[in-house]
């Protein structure tokens, strides 16, 4: 997507009334675009009412295919709600915020906080969620980096809570196009700000976080590094080990919600990865950290939510094919597991990264 800015108004040809094709032109079928465009600039003004419509390349195939006058109506109707939006805009004597510049100076506002911070948030949300494409564009890094720095102001602080949960509904609603989710995943800090949401003392926020980074780790090809070093970053910044806020939130067992998307995040941080050797080295780090006993309190008790089970059979089923794989891998290795001891220590090995530099100690001896 172009990520310069996209006026919808400017796509839109004029609406002058075109005249009929020539009668040679019905018989072979062939439609004409308006006068006022030729066959290119009607093309690229088409693709451009696609973009604002945020349509990936498989939605958008079905609607390039349609006929010339039917895609004049679908451009008639969008201009049509455009300027019915736009009046409305003017008219509402409380719509003081209308563009991303408003928005952008007054989350600058040293004096922003409380009721009026929340109020601000809130109103820029809805601006993200019910304006075109080309608006969040507008609104773009500087707009990020504005609602980020309230973020880290606000996540600390229990009297703005609520900011913080706004703030990160925001973060949600600018990834949800192609060109706002790359500004979001390439920005140096964007995923450390939102990690330090993941905290089980503040439930409602910790949820949409969760949630968000778990979809950010299928994001290639860096989402999942990116998410992963801002957990990583975050969990230093604490002095506590990176995956223990996540274990908190599997434990809140008067939680589904949470307890779903906590073990939909582990998936993601653990099977999104290539290299089976990685895999198994954050899977054993979650296990350290306590996801075991919370296994075993799941598996010994019946489940009814078919979301959790299809998680938790998601988990031990990758766990069970990599551990298949990693023995394929090395079966050439010939061990003799007669001796406990020996036995506890190689099984230890092979769920952490050393197993590659041992397998080649053992095959020499």
């Amino acid at each position: 997507m172009d990520k310069k800015r996209i006026s919808f108004l400017d796509s839109i040809f004029r609406r002058n009334v075109s005249p009929h094709p020539s009668k040679e032109d019905e018989h072979n079928g062939i439609e004409s675009p308006p006068d006022s465009l030729s066959e290119l600039e009607f093309s690229q003004k088409f693709e451009a009412f696609l973009n604002e419509l945020n349509l990936n390349e498989e939605k958008k195939a079905p609607l390039r295919n349609k006929s010339i006058e039917e895609k004049k109506k679908m451009l008639d109707i969008q201009d049509e709600k455009k300027k019915m939006l736009e009046s409305q805009a003017k008219s509402s004597k409380q719509n003081i915020l209308r563009t991303p510049e408003h928005f952008i100076a007054s989350l600058q506002d040293p004096n922003l906080k409380g009721e009026k911070r929340l109020k601000v948030l809130e109103s820029a949300r809805v601006s993200l969620s019910s304006n075109p494409v080309s608006w969040a564009i507008e609104f773009g890094s500087n707009g990020l980096n504005e609602i980020l720095r309230n973020l880290t102001y606000c996540c600390d602080l229990k009297q703005e809570r609520r900011s913080t949960y706004e703030c990160v509904r925001c973060l949600k609603v600018f990834m949800n196009n192609q060109v706002g989710l790359l500004k979001f995943i390439n920005h140096e800090e964007a995923l450390t700000i939102l990690a330090r949401t993941i905290d089980p003392s503040d439930a409602t926020t910790m949820l949409e976080a969760v949630r968000l980074i778990a979809a950010i780790c299928l994001v290639t090809p860096s989402g999942h590094d990116k998410a992963l070093e801002g957990i990583t970053s975050c969990a230093e910044i604490r002095s506590q080990p990176r995956f223990q806020p996540i274990i908190k939130g599997l434990e809140m067992t008067d939680n589904l919600p949470m307890q779903v998307a906590c073990i939909q995040l582990v998936n993601a941080i653990v099977s999104t990865p290539d290299d089976l050797e990685f895999r198994i080295h954050l899977r054993n780090e979650f296990i350290r950290t306590g996801l075991n006993n919370i296994l075993e309190k799941f598996d010994k008790q019946p489940q009814e939510f078919e979301d959790l089970k299809t998680q938790l059979h998601v988990f031990h089923t990758q766990a069970e094919e990599d551990s298949e794989d990693f023995f394929q891998r090395y079966e050439n290795i010939k061990i003799e597991l007669s001796y406990p001891l020996f036995s506890k220590v190689f099984f230890s090995f092979c769920v952490t990264l050393v197993i590659p530099k041992m397998s080649m100690i053992w095959q020499n001896h």
